[in-house]
């Protein structure tokens, strides 16, 4: 398997492209997501990018957008 990231945006989502046998399988990991069962690699990125003050951001700016508060 074959896994390359990318961190983008100012709330640093976590792009991730996995390959397998010829398949492609893309997904995100945003600041609110478990990330609990993720590969070290993607825990790492996790850890340098999603602080506790980018995760309330991130959160506060969810719920505005929802109307939620």
């Amino acid at each position: 398997m074959s896994i390359t990231t990318k961190v983008v945006g100012s709330y640093k989502i976590i792009e991730v492209r996995e390959e397998t046998n010829g398949s492609i399988h893309r997904r995100t990991i945003s600041p609110s997501d478990d990330t609990s069962s993720e590969s070290a690699e993607i825990k790492a990125l996790v850890a340098e990018h999603h602080t506790d003050e980018l995760k309330t951001a991130y959160l506060e700016q969810i719920c505005k957008t929802n109307h939620f508060t």
